[in-house]
């Protein structure tokens, strides 16, 4: 008779991860039905849980810090130089570690991915986020008919809260398109799901005003062609994305125009270049693409100091409600917008040299992640990894994807498109026991 055995590693870990990434999908519904906003804090504890767990398998974990090194060393530097700055800069110690906990916890959380999300695992997420965009589509169809909602207040299972809404389902939304998108591509199979989830993408995308979408949906178009196998077979297949993508733009941008009309003619090179450069909102405040430099002339006075290093990390932290968490120099530039961006933040606390640092670490992951696929052009896994890394890169100047929570989602993405364990948990072993 044989009799398995369970051995080796708890599947909490595992589980704290999965529940990160699906609690982190509904939290913003929950708050919008009436519930506190701090339910938001539980990915704080699921992430100190993580924290532990990774210090409980030290040896996996500096296994994974090994094989990432450059990532963890830009990582430190990021945090070591901005600390360093804030000390100088007489920082409060609650403003800092606020801040270390803004950027510090998706470190912490890309980690255990490394560590505890093994190839099956990944299978179920794909499964999961599949499912959740189909009840993300019925919502923003009942937010948009039935409650009468549009523009920023569309969300889906990411709520209907102004400025939270539409920045998550962005994210969510080129995540789970370029999941489809690859599958297909790289399987030959998974065709209805991919013209499904394209024709729910488009309409969430009409009524949420998500402009930028179109342009991402392009582009991880453009992306698939380049980097999904060269044969005449996917060629095919990748004209036949092109035709029905040029297909539902016509029919999905007037319809936006008609919700929407004073975008009308945003969709052309000039239209687009002025609106990333001028000021957001119109009233004197950063533009996406100007604000490094408005910070740097304007508010920094081109101090050289400030400049390459900021003020520290802290010393430009904010808080919505929690006045505690709100520094003096939010306060005095807080109409300039300069937190709704990810690179202005980091150039208010970090300067350039910090700018660098974060950057570099996409850079790096894009790099390993291109190895990979040049040892294996036909792994979906690494091909979706690899898009999304370089779309973190128009994030980072876009909005603040990167640092609010649904910035889990992007991180998660990149670590699975770097793991190569099979397994982590329990492992089963036969015992033959003979009379």
């Amino acid at each position: 008779m044989d009799i398995v055995v369970k051995t080796g590693k708890s599947l909490l870990p595992k589980y704290l991860v999965l529940f990160q990434l699906i609690y982190i999908c509904f939290v913003q519904l929950l708050i919008g039905a009436g519930l506190p906003s701090s339910l938001t804090l539980l990915c704080d504890v699921v992430n100190v849980l993580l924290f532990i767990c990774l210090v409980r398998y030290f040896g996996k974990t500096m296994e994974a810090v090994d094989r990432f090194k450059p990532f963890f060393v830009l990582n430190f530097l990021f945090f070591f130089l901005g600390s360093v700055v804030a000390l100088l800069c007489d920082g409060n110690i609650i403003q800092w570690a606020w801040s270390i906990r803004n950027f510090g916890r998706f470190v912490v959380f890309f980690t255990a991915v490394l560590v505890f999300i093994d190839k099956n695992d990944f299978k179920l997420i794909k499964k999961a986020a599949y499912v959740i965009e189909h009840i993300s589509f019925v919502l923003c169809a009942y937010q948009f008919f039935v409650k009468k909602l549009k523009g920023d207040f569309i969300g889906g299972v990411f709520g209907t809260n102004h400025g939270v809404a539409n920045t998550w389902l962005n994210v969510f939304l080129i995540i789970v398109f370029a999941l489809a998108l690859t599958d297909w591509l790289c399987s030959g199979k998974g065709g209805i799901r991919l013209m499904v989830i394209g024709l729910e993408c488009m309409f969430i995308a009409v009524v949420g005003e998500l402009k930028f979408f179109f342009i991402e949906m392009v582009l991880i178009a453009v992306m698939s062609f380049v980097l999904a196998r060269k044969t005449f077979k996917s060629s095919k297949k990748m004209m036949a994305v092109v035709a029905l993508g040029m297909v539902l733009l016509i029919i999905s941008v007037p319809i936006m125009y008609s919700l929407f009309p004073f975008f009308r003619d945003f969709f052309n090179v000039k239209t687009v270049v002025k609106t990333a450069s001028d000021s957001y909102t119109g009233t004197g405040d950063l533009g996406r693409t100007t604000a490094v430099i408005d910070i740097a002339g304007k508010i920094f006075g081109g101090d050289p100091f400030k400049v390459l290093f900021g003020i520290g990390l802290g010393n430009g932290e904010y808080s919505e409600r929690q006045k505690i968490f709100q520094s003096a120099f939010y306060l005095k530039y807080k109409l300039s917008s300069y937190n709704w961006f990810t690179d202005a933040i980091v150039m208010v606390q970090n300067g350039l040299v910090g700018i660098a640092l974060y950057v570099s670490g996409f850079f790096y992951i894009i790099w390993k992640l291109f190895m990979k696929y040049r040892d294996d052009k036909r792994n979906n896994t690494v091909i979706t990894s690899l898009m999304i890394a370089i779309l973190c890169l128009a994030l980072f100047v876009y909005n603040i994807s990167l640092n609010c929570d649904v910035a889990y989602l992007l991180y998660a993405i990149l670590a699975i498109g770097l793991y190569d364990q099979k397994s982590f948990g329990p492992q089963g072993h036969k015992l033959s026991l003979k009379p």
